[in-house]
């Protein structure tokens, strides 16, 4: 009796199993993740920017190991470090091309003969990447000079260096220029440059910008007696960056909106109508130079939802919201695949927060880098801390593809960067047969995937 009821019930759990079909139960075909980024083909050049940096401190050493300098963590062997702490072939172990005589910081008052061809030698191969434009350091607001903003001086320069109105040692040139392009002046020639504005001496002022102390009623500077805003101690700064505008060199949108990219604390401008202080900035640049502007800003965060950010940049209705370089976060999960993870950050940013705001327009700016490595910012100390994104052909043309599906309307694309040494995020190309060297790879890969030909 018992052996029948063993054999009744196994045929019965046969008979359930039989009748279920494949089809009712879950599937990795049904995980939201699973799927290829596909070849974008390119059939309409895209709009190119690509950050480039001064490096001030990548000859320091980090706090996460005295042993060597940012510098050697970039560029020493593994058998090298070796000798003192033992990186495993984690770090990128590179020379980049025009470094390889000596570490030599972008400065517009370098007093070096090679500094001037190094940064033609950097311009040069921006346009072999196929880039519209290079966004340049950021430029900071100088309050001690008044009435109202100056540019700091030090970026001010290196924008003319950059321009080719001033040579090496940050001496102005007379014009026309009777010197030797690329030896005495920077020569652009088909590249553009636009500014990156660092705003934070006018949101630091004390008292500091809050929910509370919004810039309307915060107080402002005083200059011989009269009070300058916090309105318009931002429209004076941004005034000023405009007398650049008018240079045939400055990108322009469309060929008539000059473009300005925020970088710093874009979130941090507390006010109690962010619209009208955008629109405030929009109308002073506007009388003083003619110009209406194409402001982008550089994403508060890396990879928070932008509707985050509605009382700050979003119902400030600027142009354009940038992604920042989706690499630099520290969960491990979002690692293991990457380019679909950022995909769906970025399509959901696009296609339903940003539209949100205004009249729908503001357009989604996405922003690739080819690696990341914050062991040569932070040493042994950032161990464990970021995920390390090794350099890689097929990764990059995967997360060019990424980006080609999150373009906007005017098909902006930024790069981050030429030359971000810091975090082994660059294109440059780097001395072949050194270590890892990899040569002119990503420019190549990069005018490949946002150029026709």
């Amino acid at each position: 009796m018992k052996l029948m009821k063993y054999i009744t019930g196994c045929s019965a759990a046969l008979l359930l199993l039989a009748a279920c079909s494949k089809e009712e139960g879950p599937s990795v075909d049904d995980y939201f993740l699973n799927y290829e980024i596909p070849e974008i083909p390119v059939t309409e050049d895209y709009q190119v920017g690509i950050f480039y940096y001064k490096g001030n401190d990548i000859t320091t050493r980090p706090n996460g190991d005295a042993n060597f300098t940012r510098w050697e963590l970039l560029t020493l062997t593994d058998k090298e470090l070796s000798t003192k702490n033992n990186y495993n072939n984690l770090t990128p172990q590179v020379m980049p091309e025009s470094q390889k005589d000596g570490y030599l910081q972008p400065d517009a008052g370098s007093q070096s003969y090679r500094m001037i061809p190094m940064v033609q030698q950097h311009v040069d191969d921006c346009i072999e990447a196929g880039a519209n434009f290079i966004i340049l350091p950021e430029v900071g607001a100088d309050l001690g000079k008044g009435p109202g903003t100056e540019i700091n001086q030090g970026d001010s320069l290196f924008v003319t260096m950059m321009l080719g109105r001033s040579g090496r040692g940050g001496k102005r040139l007379p014009m026309p220029h009777l010197g030797q392009p690329g030896v005495d002046f920077v020569d652009l020639k088909t590249m553009k440059i636009v500014i990156s504005v660092n705003w934070n001496n006018i949101v630091d002022l004390p008292p500091t910008l809050s929910s509370s102390n919004c810039i309307e009623t915060a107080a402002g500077k005083v200059y011989d007696g009269v009070t300058y805003t916090r309105q318009q101690l931002l429209n004076n700064f941004f005034s000023k960056i405009g007398c650049y505008f008018s240079d045939d060199r400055y990108y322009k949108l469309g060929g008539t909106r000059p473009v300005v990219y925020i970088k710093n604390k874009t979130g941090e401008i507390y006010a109690q109508e962010s619209k009208a202080m955008y629109d405030g900035i929009r109308k002073a640049v506007k009388e003083a130079t003619g110009y209406d502007i194409y402001i982008m800003v550089e994403s508060a965060d890396v990879w928070c939802n932008q509707m985050r950010y509605q009382y700050f940049y979003m119902e400030g209705c600027v142009d354009a919201v940038a992604s920042r370089n989706m690499y630099d976060q520290s969960e491990m999960s979002r690692s293991y695949m990457y380019p679909q993870m950022i995909d769906q950050n970025w399509k959901y940013n696009r296609e339903t927060a940003l539209p949100a705001f205004g009249d729908g327009s503001m357009e989604f700016v996405p922003c690739v880098g080819p690696a990341w490595n914050k062991l040569v910012q932070d040493g042994r100390g950032s161990i464990g801390n970021t995920p390390i994104v090794k350099k890689d052909a097929a990764t990059y043309r995967t997360m060019c593809n990424v980006a080609k599906m999150n373009a906007g309307r005017n098909r902006l694309i930024l790069i981050d960067s030429y030359n971000k040494y810091n975090f082994d995020s660059f294109i440059e190309p780097t001395v072949e047969g050194y270590g890892n060297g990899y040569g002119r790879t990503y420019l190549d890969i990069t005018r490949q995937q946002f150029k026709k030909n």
